[in-house]
């Protein structure tokens, strides 16, 4: 005979020494609710009444699961007509490294209803610079975590970058209709049908993957509270105003992951070399360069590596060598209709106008990274307007920050500033904007080299940065 939730309770019930009252007592329902639930009155009990009988009987993490999933099957399916018509996209080809933040997902997803935290909100935040892979990775994770999550998998594309992303009450309608409410049920009121989304969220052990989120308005209607239920979110901000959730920054591959990713890519081609005749594989060292130029952005390597796949005359160092070239770098990492630059140019798009004059300037510092006061001087502008200029690249991904004091661009990134630099200022513009860059310079290291002199003196107002 299947196990049943009826069956299963009084079973852990008995094995625990508890009567019914006491099993009342400890979990906090009443002595005819537990009856109903053991006649099997109560075939699918909610949520959080399971999470208070695991407590009450003090289960383990596999107990836990065991007695939440007989609760699941006892509750009635939604009608075929129903079915989840949002599946998960396809899977990128070629998926490589993405180890440590794989474990992290995991981790953080089954800390919820699945895990040692039922009443802790199960919302992860992907987030990160355009083409780092967080879709890609998003992906993966769900198909990897599907038989965590009977009840499905949706999938739900936010626009975010679209001129009109989506709003969250057309949002919430598409939900509910895939979770099988009827049109005629779904409240008109938006706060109403937003409670009508987490309800059933919390009773469906059901992953949500909301793609590509334009800003907190938009998601906080989306996120479900308590229960059963997890959304997976991706954006390129970095939504710092949401509470409750889980965040997953994403950097870069690993150097030796991309040139893993390289490698993926080309090993059909490598394949048809050698049946075709004497063939040598791609080089490792050169296989590297091309991931250092690329900036070990996932994007940038599947556009390069497509470069190669479709150019087999082309060496690894044929490809080296145009990519070498940092004027025509951008232009080269594209592959048919796929830009690196329409990438960033989406991100740069949604920048005020003062962010924007920042971001392109910047693209003149000699240095690998550089200070607020340096922003401030190329900006032209106060400290405080500098600093809120640089919160608006940063909260958008397009700036890394190394310490408290110092931030830098991604390589590909700064090459993009540098373009829209030329293209969208005049030369006296660019010309007076370096001036002022130099200048200051200078005077941070006359000021700098004071110290080193016997008769030296403090630095001068202005030039501590």
């Amino acid at each position: 005979m299947e196990p049943t939730f009826a069956t299963e309770l009084r079973r852990l019930r008995h094995a625990a020494g508890l009567t019914i009252e006491g099993l009342a007592a400890r979990s906090g329902l009443t002595d005819r609710a537990i009856s109903e639930l053991e006649r099997g009155r109560s075939r699918g009990p909610q949520h959080r009444t399971v999470a208070a009988l695991s407590r009450a009987l003090d289960l383990d993490g596999a107990g836990r699961e065991r007695l939440s999933a007989l609760a699941r099957a006892g509750r009635p399916r939604p009608p075929a007509e129903a079915a989840t018509p949002c599946a998960l996209p396809r899977a990128v080809t070629h998926f490589t490294g993405r180890t440590s933040e794989l474990a992290a997902l995991s981790a953080l997803t089954s800390a919820g209803a699945h895990g040692t935290d039922p009443d802790r909100p199960s919302t992860v935040l992907l987030s990160g610079q355009g083409g780092i892979g967080k879709t890609a990775l998003a992906v993966h994770a769900a198909r990897m975590m599907r038989e965590r999550f009977p009840d499905g998998q949706m999938y739900l594309d936010l626009r975010g970058l679209d001129s009109q992303p989506l709003e969250p009450g057309a949002v919430l309608t598409r939900l509910l209709r895939a979770l099988g409410v009827r049109e005629r049920e779904i409240a008109q009121d938006l706060d109403e049908r937003g409670a009508q989304y987490r309800a059933l969220l919390r009773e469906r052990a059901l992953l949500l993957l909301l793609d590509n989120a334009a800003d907190e308005a938009q998601v906080r209607p989306l996120l479900p509270d308590t229960g059963a239920g997890t959304v997976l979110l991706t954006s390129r901000r970095l939504l710092t105003g949401l509470e409750g959730v889980s965040r997953l920054p994403l950097a870069p591959l690993q150097a030796s992951d991309s040139a893993a990713l390289l490698a993926s890519i080309l090993a059909d081609r490598d394949a048809a070399g050698a049946e075709s005749g004497p063939y040598r594989p791609q080089p490792e060292e050169a296989l590297e360069a091309v991931a250092d130029l690329c900036g070990h952005l996932p994007l940038a390597l599947r556009i390069a590596g497509n470069r190669l796949l479709t150019r087999p005359a082309w060496s690894t160092g044929d490809l080296v060598a145009r990519l070498a070239d940092e004027k025509r770098r951008l232009e080269h990492l594209r592959a048919g209709d796929v830009r690196i630059t329409a990438a960033f140019a989406l991100s740069y798009e949604q920048l005020t106008d003062s962010a924007r004059a920042l971001c392109r300037r910047l693209s003149l510092v000699p240095g690998p990274d550089f200070s607020l006061e340096l922003a401030a001087v190329l900006a032209d502008d106060s400290l405080d307007a500098a600093e809120d200029a640089l919160d608006e690249l940063y909260e958008l991904s397009l700036l890394e920050q190394r310490t408290a004091e110092r931030y830098a661009f991604h390589d590909l990134i700064r090459l993009f500033a540098g373009r829209r630099l030329g293209e969208e200022e005049s030369q006296a513009e660019r010309d007076l904007c370096f001036d002022r860059m130099t200048g200051w310079l200078l005077e941070v290291a006359a000021v700098a080299g004071r110290w080193f002199l016997f008769d030296g003196g403090g630095p001068a107002a202005g030039c501590e940065g």
